[in-house]
This record gives C-alpha cells, structure tokens and sequence, in this order.
C-alpha cells in the first residue's frame, strides 16, 4: 500500500471531519494512540528522511539521559566523578573529598 493510499483509507477516511462549509480536516492530535503509532512505523518504513529524523532525536534523548543515569548510577554505588580543571575526571567515594 502507498502512503497516500494509506493515508487516505485509514486516516481520512475513518477519521476526518467533513464539514461542507469548512472541508475535511483532521488534527493528528485527534487520532487514537495506534492510529498514531501505525502511521509513524509506515512513515519510518517508507521514508528514509522521516526515519533518520526520528532516530537522530531518540539518539539526542538518550545522549540527554545517559550523563543523569550515570551519576545516579555511581550514587547508588556510592561513587562520585571528580572534574578537574584540565578536563579528566576521575572516580572517589562518596566521603572522599580532596
């Protein structure tokens, strides 16, 4: 199935609003949560823009979360990074303060 196809038999068709003063409208917003999900799977499937998009921002979302995760990770072990001003770090316990 094309994209526009599938666009039209399973997103329009079953969801647009059709006003004869306004013409057919449908906000993204207003589709069920596995109307959502499906059409992204078909435009990461079809579009390769589409998909490298999508993948370069769920990279910086786990960039984002990697440092946060790591630092609660060392609390739990009770460890700490040490930054020095030069740019090295290194690992001390908790208590250890120099």
């Amino acid at each position: 199935m094309t994209l526009d196809r599938y666009i039209d038999l399973c997103l329009i068709e079953p969801y647009a609003e059709k006003d004869i003063e306004r013409g057919y409208t449908l906000d993204i917003d207003s589709l069920p949560e596995h109307e959502r999900a499906n059409f992204l799977d078909m435009l990461m499937k079809d579009d390769t823009t589409v998909r490298d998009l999508v993948l370069f921002h769920m990279q910086k979302l786990i960039n984002t979360r990697l440092s946060e995760y790591e630092v609660n990770d060392l609390d739990a072990k009770g460890l700490k990074h040490i930054y020095l001003s030069n740019g090295d770090t290194y690992l001390t316990t908790k208590g250890n303060n120099l």
